[in-house]
């Protein structure tokens, strides 16, 4: 099937209208939503879908936002259960005996702690936590909140329990093995991204000898943790590997007899990611009580397909992702927040009126988050199954051939420098990626691992997320300077994306 030029030029006019909304400073929130109803427009007057047909969409739209919301919305409660309790100022002030020497430092506040904290909440909360403690350790504002975006930013897809991976998965409609495929692909890319990463955090300070073994071996582990987990569980991806990072910290940062902080307040703080992970090893990845969960019944409405012009269908298939209730992140949060709340309360850090402030805070960023995503996932949702998407893949795959595989990590990064969020930028452009994959006969996981790599790399340039780390580190107003300092690092780890989905695409052929 092909489209007439005319037909690719309205089939990219609604990303292009939220391009032009954004950059003008409108809320994403506002302008997904009105891109979501122009290519429902455009679907109808150019593109043969009826209301019924656009109904449809929209269902799978919604369908898919409101399961990554089931992870999104319980991982931010969760953080502003650590944030009120105090467990994350314990984390920090174990963090002041940890690291002796400034490149240590910020091996551990700029690298390691921030992808801990990816692990459970994403949205800027890792940059507003960990910027502000290597200010208050000497460090210039700009000059920490740009360390901290190169030294998180790998950690984001398999963050805020995996919900950026599975918006890609989702939108680019990938089947099982073929998501098991991304999960591996994408977790290797990313674990050789987070080695990476962690150089280029040391440059930003003095180093003192050993540092560069320190800084390869701590991002080695957490990168080798990463491919062994998402392989299991994508959700516990970067949570895991945060935790392995803070491991090797323990061991790995203090100079020869230099005293450790105590070990009994560090396990409390953490006790909430422990008993999430503990939890989701013992359901995931232990075959009989897998077999247990499995019996639930999966919730996997089918929807039917559409016809639309130019001689493109889809045909009835079930939404995705598919809600398995006890397979999951969701449970597991709650098992995570519900240890977090007993444990803190016996321990004195959960005062009488907690419980409000944690439940308000949350509110007020989970509208917020909740509107973007469903109408990005809305959007997406429209223009996949108008064909807007695979006439705008056919344009580029038949313009750029092969040399899409080098625009691929890119055009993630241009999707989260614009929204702010590597989950809005892969419902964009996830199922481009997948439609390009397929045009070119080039493995569709390859080419969405460039796009949610390319993803996170955006959080390091991304306008949205300096904001939030500059409001809490004093660089309000300095989100220009911040991002300046972080053009070489992001082309660096770009180029490193670039190469690995060659070798990729090479090794698949």
């Amino acid at each position: 099937m092909s489209w007439p030029w005319w037909a690719v030029a309205l089939a990219a006019a609604p990303v292009l209208l939220l391009t032009v909304m954004v950059l003008r400073s409108q809320p994403v929130t506002r302008t997904a939503w009105v891109a979501a109803g122009v290519a429902a427009i455009i679907a109808m007057t150019s593109f043969g879908l009826d209301l019924l047909e656009v109904v449809i969409a929209v269902t799978r739209g919604l369908w898919t936002g409101g399961w990554i919301l089931l992870i999104v919305l319980p991982a931010l409660l969760l953080y502003e259960v650590l944030d009120r309790s105090g467990a994350l100022e314990h984390l920090a002030t174990a963090a002041d005996q940890l690291a002796p020497t400034e490149g240590r430092r910020l091996l551990l506040l700029a690298f390691v702690l921030p992808s801990f904290l990816q692990g459970a909440a994403g949205f800027g909360a890792p940059i507003a936590m960990s910027a502000p403690m290597l200010v208050r350790r000497g460090m210039a504002p700009a000059a920490a909140v740009a360390a901290c975006l190169i030294g998180y930013q790998w950690s984001v897809t398999f963050g805020s329990m995996g919900s950026s991976y599975f918006m890609a998965e989702a939108t680019a409609r990938l089947s099982e093995p073929e998501a098991r495929s991304l999960a591996l692909r994408a977790g290797i890319v990313l674990a050789i991204s987070a080695v990476v990463s962690g150089y280029l955090v040391l440059t930003r300070g003095a180093k003192a000898a050993g540092d560069r073994w320190r800084a390869l071996a701590i991002g080695g582990i957490m990168g080798l943790t990463l491919i062994a987990v998402v392989t299991v569980q994508p959700a516990l991806g970067s949570t895991t590997a945060g935790l392995a990072g803070l491991g090797a910290c323990w061991w790995l940062l203090p100079g020869r007899g230099d005293p450790r902080p105590g070990g009994s307040d560090l396990l409390v703080a953490a006790s909430p990611y422990i008993a999430l992970t503990v939890a989701a090893a013992i359901g995931f990845a232990l075959p009989p009580v897998r077999a247990v969960l499995e019996r639930v019944p999966e919730i996997r409405p089918t929807l039917p397909g559409v016809d639309a012009a130019f001689g493109f269908a889809t045909e009835a298939s079930t939404v995705t992702p598919i809600f398995r209730p006890l397979l999951h992140p969701l449970p597991y949060l709650l098992i995570a927040l519900a240890v977090a709340v007993i444990v803190y309360r016996r321990r004195g850090w959960w005062p009488q009126g907690s419980t409000t402030g944690a439940l308000t805070g949350w509110l007020e960023r989970a509208k917020k988050v909740a509107l973007s995503i469903v109408g990005l996932t809305v959007l997406a949702a429209i223009l996949t199954e108008a064909g807007m998407v695979a006439a705008v893949a056919q344009a580029l795959a038949s313009t750029l051939g092969l040399g899409f595989v080098a625009v691929s990590a890119p055009l993630g990064a241009f999707g989260t420098v614009l929204t702010g969020s590597t989950t809005a930028s892969n419902a964009l452009f996830s199922s481009l990626q997948a439609e390009v994959a397929v045009a070119l006969a080039v493995l569709p996981a390859i080419l969405v691992t460039g796009q949610t790599a390319g993803g996170n790399i955006g959080n390091a340039l991304s306008p949205a997320v300096a904001s939030v780390g500059a409001a809490s580190a004093g660089a309000a107003g300095r989100e220009g300077e911040i991002l300046r300092r972080n053009l070489g690092a992001a082309a660096v780890l770009l180029a490193t994306v670039i190469v690995a989905l060659v070798i990729q695409v090479w090794l698949a052929t």
